[in-house]
């Protein structure tokens, strides 16, 4: 196989002992130092298909950056690199390793060679220096042991409310000492029945296999009674509010990404939903707990090969008061030969907060303003709404990505318009003001979706200035209990006094439409007016 020598011996020299790497752009073959395929555990120096086959060595959550990493550098958007990865080692283990190097381009300006060293700078240990627990690293390990072995486990992530607050008001070596009283207790209350771990933040994990779940609910409600007598730190009591996601496992097809979805997904519910108590993963509707770790598993596939057998409809948004056609949402659609067409509600909660659901999101972002751009050529001032998660809000990379679709695409921004999901309440309110003001400069539209549903939300209307609200649709389909048509009617009047327009989702049949006849409404959506339907359909019947 050829490959420049002159290059590679070149990289090796500046690399002055370090692991070398280059790839031959044209032959798509990467050349790895002999070191390095001893290090890695490569089957030869030379290696086809080069950076694909490097991602399956990246850690499952640094592989994002890393494809984003190499999809500029083969853009020749970026001439060079200095970035590290967890990257897997011979015997499984990761090392964080620092990749440094540069393009080397041809006469037409394209990139032909991308090569660099690498340095590894160490081991990822497995012990929390502060509470001397097992680490995230070491959590991983182990769940990896106990699905490929498919051993019954329950495992439970568990955390403490407030700890910003604790570090700040009482400095972070009393914020430390908190943590090692947190991890002795836990101890204390597994025992010798379970490993403990030391998760990312103020965040613990404990593993099991003789434990059934009830029991372990038990020992969790004597964490949590403990946590809030108080623990002693420092010569006081310090008060802790504790809360808690549990997963019963065992046998299924799935990874340890894949519990770990489905482990923060409990999580989040126990903390935002229900005042601690401890969550148990129960699944899907009409699905076992293994079952629908399964589906979220294969979703997890699709999106990790490119969204496969997802695709889109959208659902038309009429003027309230014309009824005409203003803008169109763009609603997910999955399709599993195992499971058939899952809506959504099946995965999408469970997923919001892995790492890969934001390349899901821009991948429906893409698509939807492709199909967008075909529909502005009938309809100039067409409207294309997209739902956008908590993930996507708070990603670096979320304005960069944005212009990049954009511009690819030959979609205007001002024809966009983001809905903000009930789940992005959940983010910091400074941090989601300072987004969403950046995003209307943009020119992009934001909406609330939910409008009603959460105590935030009058506060959001005023900090946020929303270009739209969506109000919560239980409202609308329970219209005609007197309480609902009142809160309808002042939300609707309190949103347009304050400079924001309505829009009326889940209007089902004609007694609806009239009822809200009167409302200071802009727009109405729902099945009365139409369905979610497809590309050509919407062509066919409204342009």
């Amino acid at each position: 196989m050829k490959f420049s020598d002159n290059i590679f011996n070149a990289f090796t020299i500046i690399g002055r002992g370090n692991y070398v790497a280059v790839y031959d752009v044209k032959a798509n073959v990467t050349r790895f130092s002999l070191a390095a395929v001893e290090l890695f555990g490569l089957p030869d120096e030379f290696i086809p298909n080069g950076c694909d086959e490097w991602k399956n060595f990246i850690h499952p959550e640094d592989k994002i950056q890393y494809t984003r990493t190499m999809k500029k550098l083969l853009d020749g958007q970026t001439r060079g690199y200095d970035l590290a990865y967890r990257t897997r080692l011979k015997d499984g283990s990761y090392a964080v390793i620092r990749y440094v190097g540069a393009t080397i381009f041809d006469s037409d300006g394209k990139p032909e060679i991308i090569g660099g060293t690498m340095q590894n700078e160490g081991v990822t240990a497995v012990t929390d220096p502060v509470t001397l627990l097992r680490n995230q690293y070491g959590f991983f390990r182990d769940l990896v042991a106990a699905t490929e072995l498919k051993r019954n486990c329950v495992v439970v992530l568990c955390g403490i409310n407030r700890m910003n607050s604790i570090n700040e008001e009482h400095g972070y070596a009393f914020g430390n000492s908190v943590l090692q009283q947190t991890a002795w207790l836990l101890q204390e209350v597994v025992g010798q029945e379970g490993t403990v771990y030391r998760m990312e933040g103020a965040k613990f994990a404990f593993l099991t296999e003789s434990l059934s779940p009830e029991e372990v609910a038990v020992k969790y409600e004597k964490l949590r009674r403990a946590a809030l007598a108080g623990l002693p730190v420092e010569n006081v009591r310090q008060v802790l509010s504790i809360n808690g996601g549990m997963i019963h496992f065992g046998g299924g097809t799935y990874d340890e990404r894949t519990i770990h979805a489905a482990l923060n997904f409990v999580y989040n519910e126990s903390k935002f939903y229900h005042n601690g108590k401890l969550i148990n993963y129960n699944g899907a509707i009409g699905m076992n707990t293994h079952e629908s770790l399964e589906l979220i598993a294969e979703v997890r596939d699709d999106i990790l090969s490119d969204c496969k057998n997802f695709s889109l409809r959208y659902q038309p948004v009429f003027n309230a008061a014309t009824e005409k056609l203003t803008s169109i949402e763009a609603l997910l659609c999955w399709h599993s030969e195992r499971f058939g067409d899952v809506p959504p509600s099946a995965y999408v909660p469970v997923l919001e907060r892995d790492f890969l659901f934001e390349e899901l999101g821009y991948w429906i972002l893409r698509r939807a303003m492709e199909d967008g751009l075909k529909l502005l050529k009938l309809k100039p001032d067409l409207m294309l709404n997209v739902n956008i998660s908590p993930a996507q809000i708070v990603d670096d990379f979320l304005f960069e990505e944005i212009d990049k679709i954009s511009k690819f695409v030959g979609f205007p921004l001002k024809n966009l318009c983001f809905e903000l999901t009930q789940s992005c309440r959940l983010i910091e309110p400074d941090i989601l003001r300072r987004i969403v003001r950046a995003l209307k400069r943009k020119g992009i539209l934001c909406l609330i979706d939910d409008f009603g549903s959460g105590v935030a939300s009058i506060d959001f209307l005023r900090d946020l200035s929303p270009n739209f609200i969506k109000l919560e649709r239980d409202y609308i389909t329970h219209i005609n209990d007197p309480g609902n048509l009142q809160i309808v009617r002042h939300l609707s009047e309190l949103a347009a006094e304050l400079g924001t327009k309505v829009c009326i989702k889940g209007v089902e049949d004609a007694a609806i439409r009239e009822k809200i006849k009167t409302f200071p409404v802009t727009n109405v959506q729902g099945n009365f007016y139409a369905e979610a339907i497809s590309l050509d359909e919407i062509k066919e019947k409204y342009l």
